[in-house]
């Protein structure tokens, strides 16, 4: 007998939803099903069976290069065998004796025990469960710390039985050299997992629900992250605000539309961003969710703070949860203050004959002053004067009033590609942001640091929103994670978010983290004209 099903338009997509009247499986639940079983086997093939065998064969091949390099010791003149004669001579009984190392066929059992002792550390550890492409510290640290335990059984093996004929500082040298082959694969491997996830192998469709800050501060963070394997299909808007698109991220519909868009979009896996006040809707869309069969996350919204500044505590086994005043706290103030008066002054004397030619060219190209101050708001809301290289003309104020109509940016900042108002070397100063290289003598007075927001001129203050002035909570920055995520290829709103989360988010390892990313954002030239 032919199934009957009937038709229903949802939302606010249009979408034709199937709503089949026996309750059979559709074509597009089918599809996703078939879409997920795909990628399940793809993780358990490629990302769990294929690792333990690679994982396996570069321990053998880490336990024969340090059985080489310790054989060597015997007979090739150097400083670790030097070292190796300093303590025979020192920590022996006998000094006369010298232990031979026997045929490598005789460490069978210890490599074979040394290989699986260290993949059943790695699995209990959980290290084939996190995921190949954008944790490559993570993976490194859980290998060391899984191979210094595994170190640790072995020496105490050792010690308890004694066993004749073995080699401690086999297992030492090997356990160094597993070290380094495991990292260095780890980290091939996720630049090969990033390049397949790119060409959509293994790629996971997500859908967000939410478009508050929480949402879309999760969108950039993936969008920002492509070798994690994740494609933002959009998000489905929960009334904050008029409903629009979120700069490079398309509104799919409303909260009630997250059926048809699951199934009409073959989504893999649900985000869950909405605010504390909506939770009815948060456990309406996890039901969905489950109902579809379709994997999800939920991010905890505490009263729209960032999870970073959640203190939690118990006494007498009663939890007690606070709220960290400052993410930045005075050592830390301190210490980045160091670093950049280093940076900056060490930057500006190493880097001096280059940054004299600029100014020779600039000087030589154009009229006008070699150095351009503007005031900027800094700190609080405090006034101060910026330097930078000229890469306009001296008239390029007075012409901002023409150019307005063709600002290329939303909010209240300008921005033009192909701004008229450019010099010839200062298109190519702006595009690689050597421009902005006298700003260092802003660090160097305290008005700025090498990682902030970047200071925005009063007249856009004056336009901010009451959030967006959070960004004002901070010295600016020579660079920052906008920066570092696409300058002018995001929208101001993102940008503004991505300040917040620097703010809220403050560490010394997030400060070197943007540091470390300026560099190719410079040299890629990302966003910058």
């Amino acid at each position: 007998m032919n199934m009957q099903t009937k038709t229903k338009q949802t939302g606010t997509l249009g979408i034709i939803e199937a709503v089949p009247e026996t309750g059979a499986t559709g074509p597009l639940t089918r599809a996703i099903s078939r879409r997920r079983l795909r990628r399940r086997q793809w993780h358990i093939f490629v990302e769990c069976v294929l690792m333990i065998i690679l994982d396996a064969w570069l321990i053998s091949i880490a336990f024969a290069l340090a059985y080489n390099f310790r054989l060597s010791l015997n007979y090739q003149p150097g400083f670790f065998s030097q070292l190796l004669a300093f303590a025979r001579q020192n920590l022996l009984a006998d000094p006369s004796i010298k232990q031979e190392l026997a045929d490598i066929s005789q460490f069978q059992g210890l490599e074979f025990g040394i290989m699986l002792g260290l993949i059943m550390i790695f699995a209990v550890r959980g290290l084939y469960s996190i995921r190949l492409t954008g944790t490559w510290f993570r993976q490194c640290w859980n290998i060391i710390s899984s191979a210094t335990m595994g170190l640790g059984f072995v020496f105490a093996y050792f010690f308890v039985f004694q066993p004749a004929g073995s080699s401690r500082l086999l297992v030492l040298f090997t356990w160094g050299a597993a070290i380094v082959i495991l990292c260095t694969s780890r980290l091939i491997v996720s630049g090969a997992m990033g390049l397949l996830y790119r060409m959509g192998l293994g790629e996971t469709r997500v859908l967000v629900v939410g478009s508050g800050r929480l949402a879309k501060l999760m969108m950039q963070h993936i969008t920002a992250n492509p070798n994690l394997g994740y494609s933002i299909v959009g998000f489905l808007h929960d009334m904050n605000g008029p409903p629009c698109d979120f700069g490079r991220f398309k509104m799919l519909g409303m909260l009630e539309d997250i059926g048809p868009v699951i199934r009409s979009l073959q989504i893999d896996e649900v985000i869950i961003a909405l605010p504390s006040a909506m939770h009815q809707q948060a456990v309406r869309s996890v039901k969905m969710c489950e109902r579809l069969g379709t994997s999800f996350k939920l991010i905890p919204d505490l009263y729209a703070l960032s999870l970073s500044r959640i203190d939690v505590e118990a006494i007498e086994g009663i939890p007690l949860i606070g709220i960290k005043q400052v993410s930045l706290n005075t050592a830390g103030r301190v210490l980045t203050r160091c670093i950049d008066i280093t940076a900056s002054a060490l930057i500006l004397l190493l880097g001096s004959p280059l940054w004299l030619f600029i100014a020779l060219v600039i000087y030589l190209t154009s009229a006008g002053p070699i150095l351009y101050k503007q005031t900027r708001v800094g700190l609080n809301g405090k006034h101060f004067g910026i330097f930078k290289f000229r890469s306009m003309y001296q008239d390029a104020d007075q012409r901002l009033a023409q150019l307005v109509k063709n600002n290329q940016a939303a909010g209240p900042i300008f921005k033009m590609k192909d701004d008229p108002r450019r010099t010839a070397i200062g298109k190519f100063l702006r595009s690689t942001s050597l421009d902005e290289i006298p700003n260092l003598i802003n660090v160097l007075l305290g008005d700025m640091s090498l990682v902030g927001p970047r200071p925005p001129l009063p007249s856009e203050v004056a336009q901010y929103e009451e959030w967006q002035k959070g960004r004002l909570a901070i010295r600016p920055g020579l660079t920052g994670l906008w920066q570092v995520r696409g300058r002018s290829d995001l929208n101001f709103d993102e940008g503004v978010l991505m300040d917040l989360y620097y703010i809220e988010n403050w560490s010394l390892r997030l400060y070197f983290l943007v540091l470390l990313r300026t560099v190719p954002a410079v040299l890629f030239r990302r966003g910058a004209y």
